[in-house]
């Protein structure tokens, strides 16, 4: 989650309006329907006569609200003073992609570190672990984008350990590049280079549109997959944030399927902000593969593959075990010794 500062003006209707219903529901409504979180709002005395504080999935959904039926908005992204401060002392240049990851060097430094970057934490903290309609990668063969919904670090190590062998040995991950490529960071496996090598991670730079995907269009010319997670972080309240463009642009450039999945029970084993892990079950489900048509527009892509995850959503949901009801119990009522009832 992002979070912003919204400076709102009222018009001339927004003041009618706030005089019949003392009511302030609108940007709450709007924040909500972004899977988002009003934090804090205040009445102000100057320009501006309302300040609200904000967090939603990511500066494209802030962009959504700036245009208010009844105000007019400002909107200033926010950040606390502890990641401030540590980033004043960071660089904003990144590195790579490097080509080289796909060399057979690299892949067999890769599967030499396999257990380490993803099959290890799975077998550790994923019990039981269970892939459901794994059939549906049957029919399935050449390069293809694999998207899933994004909860957890171990969301890449459980992905992965769903797909068959023959993806295994010939996929490869998106990265947010200001996050994982980051120039100049010390210790080796804060490298953009580890990240390439160990996990064959790609940068992609968040808001550089068309151009951010050129590695994975190359990627996917080479006859590699790519895992990417459409809502582009992690969420934490348990619903499907709003999917970006990026895995539709892919599919539709190279004519590849695109292989929705769903992943249950990642978020429970290491909550968002923690550091401490648990054991917890896993269920990955796997949808039909998508293809597309050429011509079909990147939009309607999008929301074709934010069906067929929530879909998946829904089927794990309905799985789920009842709560189980518990029967009233009758509780003895204490009379004092000496008091009688009538």
């Amino acid at each position: 989650m992002a979070r912003f500062i919204i400076l709102s003006k009222f018009n001339s209707e927004g003041q009618q309006q706030l005089a019949k219903t003392r009511q302030l529901g609108a940007l709450k409504a709007e924040v909500e329907a972004l899977h988002g979180k009003l934090v804090e709002q205040y009445f102000l005395l100057g320009s501006f006569d309302i300040f609200s504080i904000v967090d939603v999935p990511d500066g494209e959904a802030a962009h959504l609200m700036t245009a208010g039926a009844l105000t007019k908005r400002t909107i200033i992204p926010a950040i606390d003073m502890k990641l401030f401060t540590r980033l004043l002392g960071q660089t904003t240049e990144t590195t790579g992609p490097h080509r080289w990851q796909i060399s057979l060097p690299a892949r067999i430094g890769r599967r030499l570190l396999r257990k380490q970057t993803f099959t290890g934490d799975v077998a550790r903290w994923c019990k039981p672990y269970t892939v459901l309609g794994a059939e549906n990668f049957d029919g399935l063969k050449g390069p293809a984008v694999f998207i899933a919904n994004h909860a957890s670090h171990l969301d890449s190590s459980a992905l992965y350990c769903a797909l068959p062998k023959r993806y295994q040995r010939r996929v490869a991950f998106g990265a947010a590049a200001d996050r994982f490529y980051i120039k100049g960071r010390k210790g080796i496996k804060k490298q953009g280079w580890w990240f390439s090598l160990s996990s064959n991670s790609f940068p992609i730079k968040r808001g550089a549109g068309r151009s951010s995907l050129a590695h994975g269009e190359w990627l996917l010319e080479k006859k590699w997959s790519i895992v990417i997670f459409p809502e582009g972080a992690r969420s934490s309240s348990g619903r499907l944030a709003r999917f970006r463009v990026g895995p539709a642009l892919l599919a539709l450039a190279k004519d590849v399927p695109v292989v929705p999945m769903f992943m249950e029970g990642l978020a429970a084993i290491r909550p968002r902000g923690q550091k401490a892990q648990q054991v917890g079950a896993v269920t990955i489900r796997v949808g039909a593969p998508l293809r597309f048509p050429q011509g079909t527009d990147p939009s309607t892509a999008t929301k074709a593959m934010e069906h067929a995850i929530d879909a998946l959503r829904v089927e794990a949901k309905s799985a789920r075990p009842p709560r189980p009801i518990l029967e009233p119990v009758a509780v003895p009522t204490l009379v004092p010794s000496g008091l009688s009832l009538g």
